[in-house]
């Protein structure tokens, strides 16, 4: 179950028109009765994206936007074809890549990548059609199954360091492998998208690119900026953070995330390796979590909160994660945290100065009988150390009626703490 589903499940014994306060208690029909929930509303992307995410030359975004689980819901027409995008992390990340395949698209066209393009395809590598026509089951494509490939390869490596000579070609292969991921990783980020989206179209049109720039020694030329937007800016990577994701093999990714959960956030080998080999988890989001949790310091939490990522189920579940560590990171430079807990299956942190945090990701907060039993459980659970106020921070936005409810609750709220597609 998704991380804010606990916040957004309703039940819907009798329609959702119906008011809560009349089935508790029937009053006249000429009484006004306000409404004491609302239902999870459906949304206009004209109307809440900012321009770049609604329509470009090659994308526009569907209406209306259905909300749930904590997540608007976009659909993308393309000229690559239909995408889907759940929540507005997703959405950014959609974008990014579609401009991006329109960009590869119109490079692999050029009379220099053609020259170039057919002297690869002389170059003697059996691999090369399946990284063209079979991106995903390749490196450095997606985190499914990308562990297996790259351990298979890495037994020269391990066979030359306890010994054993392994063949000239196993040699070479490790060593080409190794450059044309790495040149992979370097257009990717360029481009301003994650090397390892699950996005089948876009990887087969960097494959295409990348494979010619590795054996046909084409340069690449992708102008000064981003073409793909702010995919990896957005989700706050610094620029040594995106040195090492441009840098670092998935193998290597995973020894520095594994140093720093086992030597300074004190996780027990058997919850980091759970963590590191869920295949939900990219090498990016789990470097992008790791180096933000990295940020509390050594504080109470910290493994249980790597314990509960390492069951993510998907994609969406890992990255919810993620954006909880980036906001408690942020929250941390000016407001220090002292120990995280959870609170029925929600990350809560406490910082210093006894202020209760809900860091959440969710795009659009809907004031529902759920969210408020949540708040009341908040603010009613004993916590050991002493409360001196709460804190709801969201990566989204909050209903009107939502922000109004909090506020007669005693509980402060921060929206859109993270960068985000919505005006």
């Amino acid at each position: 179950m998704k991380l804010t589903s606990i916040l957004l499940l309703t039940v819907t014994i009798l329609p959702a028109t119906v008011p809560f306060a009349v089935l508790a208690q029937p009053l006249p029909a000429t009484t006004p009765t306000p409404a004491a929930y609302e239902p999870l509303p459906t949304l206009n992307a004209s109307a809440i994206l900012q321009p770049q995410y609604f329509r470009g030359p090659n994308f526009t975004v569907r209406s209306p936007i259905p909300t749930y689980f904590g997540s608007n819901h976009y659909t993308i027409d393309s000229d690559f074809g239909i995408f889907e995008a759940d929540g507005n992390e997703m959405l950014m990340r959609r974008v990014a890549e579609i401009n991006a395949i329109a960009k590869l698209q119109a490079i692999s066209q050029t009379k220099e990548f053609t020259q170039a393009a057919a002297q690869a395809a002389e170059a003697p590598f059996q691999v090369a059609q399946d990284l063209v026509t079979s991106p995903v089951s390749t490196i450095s494509s997606v985190p499914r199954g990308i562990w297996g490939f790259l351990n298979r390869a890495g037994e020269a490596v391990k066979e030359a360091a306890g010994g054993q000579q392994s063949t000239a070609a196993e040699g070479n292969v490790v060593e080409n492998m190794t450059g044309f991921s790495k040149i992979k990783r370097d257009l990717a980020i360029k481009l301003g998208v994650d090397p390892y989206t699950t996005n089948e179209v876009f990887q087969k049109e960097l494959n295409n690119v990348a494979w010619t720039a590795f054996l046909g020694k084409f340069t690449v030329d992708l102008g000064m900026a981003a073409v793909g937007g702010p995919a990896l800016s957005a989700v706050n990577v610094t620029s040594s953070l995106t040195d090492a994701l441009r840098d670092k093999s998935p193998t290597e990714l995973r020894l520095m995330n594994l140093g720093l959960l086992m030597n300074d956030m004190g996780v027990s080998p058997e919850i980091a390796d759970a963590f590191l080999n869920n295949n939900a988890i990219s090498p990016t989001t789990q470097t992008i979590l790791v180096a933000a949790l990295a940020q509390l310091g050594n504080i109470p939490g910290q493994a249980e909160l790597i314990r509960r990522a390492a069951t993510s189920q998907d994609e969406h579940d890992a990255i919810a994660y993620q954006q909880s560590c980036q906001l408690m990171a942020n929250l941390n430079k000016s407001t220090p945290v002292a120990r995280i807990t959870h609170l029925n299956g929600l990350t809560v942190c406490q910082t210093n100065d006894g202020s209760l945090v809900v860091p959440i990701q969710w795009d659009y907060a809907a004031w529902t009988p759920a969210t408020e039993r949540f708040i009341t459980a908040l603010k009613a659970e004993k916590f050991t150390n002493p409360v001196s106020g709460y804190v709801v921070i969201l990566t989204g936005v909050a209903s009107p009626m939502t922000s109004k409810a909090l506020a007669a609750r005693g509980v402060s709220l921060t929206t859109k703490a993270l960068p985000g597609p919505l005006q």
